[in-house]
């Protein structure tokens, strides 16, 4: 498979975040209770969620495992990560949490050292 170019007009999908953020079903709970499964031997895990849109995964993942201790989004949409942020700041209690406004194939980690205990793609409608 080719990836497309990277030349689509910023914001083409802007206006989709409201309803994508409306209409999307959930995460199923036994999906969130396997995700949450793959985490049970780190002791402060961190979730890296590529092509996040609004959020799900890790909006389900939180309360599923409260000792998830950073969580990364990946999404080339804004208006998406904007939509993730405002449903996730009461869901993060604190902890650390970026937002990376980039395909997945060209984020880069956010410091030194970084690594994700689980990395999710679910539901990504563009190639990541």
């Amino acid at each position: 498979m080719t990836t497309p170019p990277h030349n689509e007009p910023q914001g083409l999908f802007t206006s989709m975040a409201a309803d994508y953020a409306r209409h999307r079903p959930g995460i199923p709970p036994e999906a969130v209770s396997l995700l949450a499964d793959t985490m049970r031997k780190a002791d402060r895990p961190a979730l890296l969620d590529l092509g996040s849109g609004t959020g799900q995964v890790p909006a389900a993942l939180l309360p599923a495992v409260p000792r998830i201790d950073r969580v990364d989004l990946v999404d080339p949409d804004q208006d998406m990560l904007r939509r993730a942020a405002a449903t996730l700041e009461p869901r993060l209690s604190g902890r650390p949490a970026g937002f990376h406004p980039v395909a997945a194939e060209d984020f880069t980690p956010p410091f030194d050292g970084y690594r994700a205990d689980l990395i999710t793609r679910a539901r990504s409608f563009h190639p990541v």
